[in-house]
């Protein structure tokens, strides 16, 4: 048995896979910056970037309002080749798993479909030195390894600039970032 306080006044014993599913719940909080002012996103990803488990993350999606972007139906998510209509990337911090170090990564998900990164370098953009790349699926994204040491601006503006390249609608330079708590 362990014991379980909750905001809703209850404190007491319940069983320990309860207060295990409890501390697995994940909250996040959003807050919303620009393509030239992410001083934020870059402090967040400095201040975790080793975390000891798997469970932290930052996504950064384009700011775009409801029906601003068309929705395609559920036959065409299903059976086509290319990932959501809004791109989203995604940075998690390195963390130690079997006494193992797994290196930091980035992930984007995006709707341009096969050769994203053709795409990418028809817009002169070049994926780092010391990036590993692991993905370019035309619906699970693009997957990146990081090197032990890098720089978290570099991050930041590259997520910037690839959800730029990769969206299929203009949406200005205003972004919207998500980060567990």
């Amino acid at each position: 048995m362990g014991e379980l306080e909750t905001n809703q006044g209850y404190r007491g014993p319940v069983s320990s896979l309860v207060v295990k599913l409890v501390f697995m719940a994940i909250r996040y909080r959003t807050f919303h910056f620009s393509a030239t002012d992410f001083d934020e996103v870059t402090m967040l990803l400095r201040t975790n970037h080793h975390v000891n488990e798997q469970n932290f993350w930052v996504h950064i999606e384009p700011m775009v309002e409801e029906g601003e972007v068309h929705q395609s139906s559920i036959f065409w998510r299903m059976f086509s080749s290319r990932g959501p209509i809004v791109p989203k990337f995604t940075w998690v911090p390195s963390y130690e798993r079997k006494d193992q170090v797994v290196p930091a990564q980035i992930g984007i998900t995006h709707p341009v479909g096969t050769k994203a990164i053709e795409r990418i370098k028809d817009f002169e953009m070049q994926i780092p030195e010391g990036w590993v790349l692991h993905q370019d699926h035309p619906k699970r994204g693009i997957v990146l390894s990081l090197p032990e040491v890098y720089s978290q601006d570099e991050v930041v503006s590259f997520a910037v600039r690839m959800l730029q390249i990769l969206s299929p609608f203009d949406f200005g330079s205003n972004y919207i970032a998500s980060v567990t708590i």
